[in-house]
């Protein structure tokens, strides 16, 4: 009985020792796998490591060479910016110094024509005081050779010279003076209708007024360069009346969009702009100081913007 413990014993002691042998190298295996395969995941790893790296350098690159090209552009868009600036400022002041210069014309020429006109009433009025005078210290023979020296006056001279020398006023104290001399009252009748046309010109536009007149002055048979001249300046009467209405509505216009308030240099360029609609008004319509209604208003638009670009203007564009 002893023995065959002993036996059973040492044959359980077998197997459990077998047993445990064989699981050890099981285990043994596995782990040394494990370690194999953990290397190969390291080496992976660091493999996927190193092409990021050498993705992120290669993205850091090109970012750095897009935000010098993009610093480059915009460096160019500011050069080509300020060169546009330089090329509109440049135009401004030659349209500038060209209104300058036409609004230095406009003036000399009215005050020309002013003093002509002054000398004109002067020597009619001399005239006349001369011819009053002697009249009024001679008998009805003396009073006939002053009579007789107007006809001369009004017989003798081309049309031209007679409107060269001659007013509205003088030709209708004349008229009283003539009596019944045909001759005569009709050179009057025609200076008259010529000195009432011309009128139309420094006042607002009247179709009605202006077609009258155009065909009064078609009756005129007398030949004369001043007489073609207001024929012309009639017909195109129209035309420039209407060109400043469009000039002055694009003025409103700007008023509407842009405002100068008190800062100098918005006031400085909302002026030049003002210039610059007024400019190309004189370009197509060099001579429109003939037409002396039209001239006082543009005259009265640089008197309230100069000072003030935003001053109101709208009341002009009524008086058209």
């Amino acid at each position: 009985t002893h023995m065959k413990k002993t036996i059973i014993l040492g044959l359980v002691f077998f197997y459990i020792t077998s047993t445990f042998a064989q699981t050890d190298s099981f285990w043994v295996k596995n782990y040394e796998q494990k370690i194999i395969e953990n290397s190969k995941l390291k080496n992976d790893l660091q493999t996927e490591k190193q092409k990021f790296q050498e993705l992120s350098d290669a993205y850091k690159k090109d970012t750095l060479t897009l935000r010098k090209q993009i610093n480059d552009l915009r460096n160019d868009l500011s050069s080509e910016k300020q060169k546009v600036l330089d090329l509109n400022k440049s135009k401004i002041k030659e349209e500038r110094d060209n209104l300058k210069t036409n609004v230095d014309s406009l003036v000399n020429v009215i005050l020309k024509q002013n003093q002509i006109i002054i000398e004109k009433d002067r020597q009619i009025i001399n005239e006349k005081a001369k011819a009053k005078t002697t009249a009024d210290s001679a008998n009805n023979d003396g009073r006939a050779e002053v009579l007789a020296s107007i006809l001369n006056f009004y017989k003798n001279l081309s049309f031209n010279d007679l409107i060269k020398n001659s007013t509205k006023e003088s030709v209708a104290r004349d008229m009283q003076l003539v009596g019944n001399n045909q001759e005569a009252k009709s050179v009057l009748n025609d200076l008259q209708t010529y000195f009432n046309a011309m009128e139309l010109l420094s006042v607002k536009f009247d179709t009605a007024q202006i077609k009258n007149a155009q065909m009064k002055l078609s009756q005129i048979k007398r030949q004369s360069k001043l007489l073609g001249e207001l024929k012309d300046n009639i017909e195109s009467y129209r035309d420039y009346n209407t060109d400043l209405k469009e000039a002055i509505s694009k003025l409103i216009n700007l008023d509407s969009l842009n405002s100068a308030l008190d800062n100098a240099e918005a006031q400085k360029l909302k002026f030049n702009s003002v210039l610059f609609i007024l400019s190309d008004y004189f370009y197509n319509y060099y001579d429109y100081p003939k037409y002396s209604y039209l001239s006082v208003i543009v005259l009265e638009i640089i008197k309230r913007k100069k000072p003030n670009p935003d001053a109101e203007i709208t009341d002009l564009l009524i008086k058209l």
